[in-house]
This record gives structure tokens, C-alpha cells and sequence, in this order.
């Protein structure tokens, strides 16, 4: 399996690269990100890459990486349900250390900014990737609720109560929601959940299955 490359551009497309490494030109798959650091018959560059072949595809794909950085959040975001590693590589057209800020932030506006993301797919990728941001980043806190007596926490442990007014309180203040449309999709959370009991587990069942 290829997994580094070495050599210099000889020729770019769209969203890709012909990377000559010896006597081979190898096309490589970039993301938005990656293709605006590049510029034709640049001196010798490392890339990291990933060999992409599935089963509805007719010919692998090399996908290629600038840092660990890049390769790590493409992994992260593939492995998103209905996303998939095509979607993935072309959304991070901001560096990947933005992007996670977008995510700890919770910032679903700009997250739809990025190619390919709207208002569903934004607010499912601070869903799925918020526990996933890296130490260097803090994930965004819920705010206090006055139902819970504090974040989630009693003798007793994580109250429902709490967790239910903190995550309606997130869809309405920071996701646009109306108040009866974040209860409608608490409501449906917890139908198909009825064991989630912290904000994390109910916000994440929430945009589990996505929004309407």
C-alpha cells in the first residue's frame, strides 16, 4: 500500500494533483484545503495517502494529505454515517485546526460554508465530531440549567429533567430551532432513546438519525 509520496507536481486539476515521484506520475485526489497550498512545478513535496478502492468504484483512488493533521480529520469525518471518504476529502477546505474550532464551537454557520454541507450535514458533524475534537480544543459546554440545579449533576447522578431543558435550550439559542420544533425532536430522541439521560447522549440522539 502506498502511503507516502515523494516527488513534484508536473500538473493539477480541479481537485487533484499528477505528482511525478521517479519516472511515474501518480494522480492524486487533494482537498480544497491542500490544492490552495499547491502551484504547478513546485520543488519536491511530501505527501501522506491513502489508497481508496470500494466496491461501487471502478478503479482505486490515491488520496492524498499535506500532515497527519489532514489525514486524521478525513478519517474522522468518513466514518460519519451517508458521508463517506469522496464527501469527506472535499469538505475540509479550511485547515484542519479551523475546522475543529468550527466543531468545539458548535458553529453550524460556518460549517456551512465548507463544499458539499448544509444546514443538516453541519449539525450532524458538530453531533458526531464534538467528542472526537482533539485536547488542543474544548468542546463546547451546555449552559446550566435552572431544572437541573447545575450541569447534570446531583447525588443521583445526570438529571433528565436538566438534560432536556440544556439541549433545548442549544437547538433554540445556537441551532435556530423554534421552541416547539426543538421539543418536537427531543420528543422523538427520546422515543428512540428513552435511556439517554445526559445532554451528551440526547443532544447526540438528536442528530443521530438527522432532522426533517
Amino acid at each position: 500500500m502506498i502511503a507516502r509520496l515523494f516527488g513534484t507536481v508536473e500538473e493539477t486539476g480541479p481537485d487533484w494533483a499528477i505528482l511525478r515521484a521517479g519516472s511515474v506520475g501518480y494522480r492524486v485526489l487533494l482537498s480544497p484545503h491542500a490544492m490552495s497550498q499547491m502551484s504547478p512545478r513546485e520543488r519536491e513535496i511530501s505527501l501522506r495517502t491513502f489508497l481508496l478502492w470500494g466496491e461501487h468504484q471502478e478503479s482505486p483512488s490515491l488520496v492524498g494529505f499535506l500532515d497527519a493533521a489532514e489525514e486524521d480529520l478525513f478519517h474522522e469525518i468518513r466514518r460519519i454515517g451517508g458521508l463517506g471518504p469522496t464527501k469527506a476529502i472535499r469538505m475540509i477546505s479550511i485547515p484542519p485546526q479551523s475546522f475543529w474550532e468550527a466543531i468545539a464551537a458548535g458553529d453550524v454557520g460556518r460549517l456551512r460554508k465548507l463544499k458539499g454541507v448544509g444546514e443538516t450535514t453541519a449539525k450532524k458533524l458538530v453531533s458526531e465530531l464534538r467528542d472526537r475534537v482533539p485536547s488542543s480544543f474544548s468542546a463546547p459546554s451546555f449552559p446550566e440549567s435552572p431544572l437541573s440545579g447545575g450541569a447534570g449533576s446531583s447525588e443521583g447522578g445526570s438529571s433528565p429533567r436538566g438534560a432536556v431543558a440544556a439541549v433545548r435550550e442549544v437547538l433554540v439559542s445556537q441551532f435556530g430551532h423554534s421552541p416547539s420544533e426543538a421539543d418536537t425532536l427531543i420528543r422523538r430522541a427520546l422515543s428512540r432513546n428513552p435511556s439517554a439521560r445526559t445532554e451528551e447522549e440526547l443532544f447526540h440522539e438528536v442528530y443521530r438519525h438527522g432532522v426533517d
